[in-house]
């Protein structure tokens, strides 16, 4: 385990994060990490140089999206309050780590992902433990969700976007490839 110490906050890298490194548009690098109250942790950012450069109160089993647009690029990512049972969001946060919109689970199940995708439109698919992909616009509002199965428990798992389109995702260890093949 190593320590990671800035003024503002301690935190640990340990194994028991699912979290991976991630390079923005801007070469910041993001990544979450255990922080001292054990539920919540921080999504930290680095410039390439590995100054650091501020936090998000949540992050520490997450690998956020990036959504490069305008110039710019915002960070989707999950934020699950554990220690009090809810509210689980997903978040998208600008360059600069400020709240853009949220998106609250209506059903107070968290979002089990690990890795939330984004579009190039900008359009957010995420996992929820409630056995559901979500489909989440810009803004915040729900475009749709899918069941696809209920696994409550399951891994925290990946969502990937695929050259064809597709979503690629995991329930209770199944696979799913969620979209219309081309002819």
């Amino acid at each position: 385990m190593r320590k990671l110490v800035d003024s503002s906050i301690s935190s640990s890298v340990i194994d028991l994060s699912s979290s991976t490194p991630v390079v923005a548009p801007d070469s910041s690098i993001l990544f979450g990490v255990l922080g001292p109250d054990a539920d919540r942790g921080y999504m930290l950012k680095f410039n390439s140089s590995g100054k650091y450069l501020g936090d998000f109160d949540f992050g520490w089993d997450d690998t956020p999206a990036v959504y490069p647009h305008d110039g710019t690029y915002s960070v989707i990512t999950k934020d699950n309050h554990y220690g009090t049972e809810g509210p689980y969001y997903i978040t998208q946060l600008d360059a600069n780590f400020h709240i853009q919109w949220r998106y609250q689970s209506t059903t107070n199940y968290e979002y089990c992902v690990n890795a939330p995708a984004v579009d190039k439109n900008g359009t957010v698919y995420a996992d929820s433990e409630d056995g559901n992909i979500y489909v989440i616009n810009q803004g915040g509002t729900l475009k749709g969700n899918l069941f696809l199965q209920h696994a409550i428990g399951a891994a925290y798992t990946p969502v990937a976007i695929g050259n064809d389109g597709k979503i690629y995702t995991l329930n209770d260890g199944n696979m799913f490839a969620v979209g219309e093949t081309a002819k």
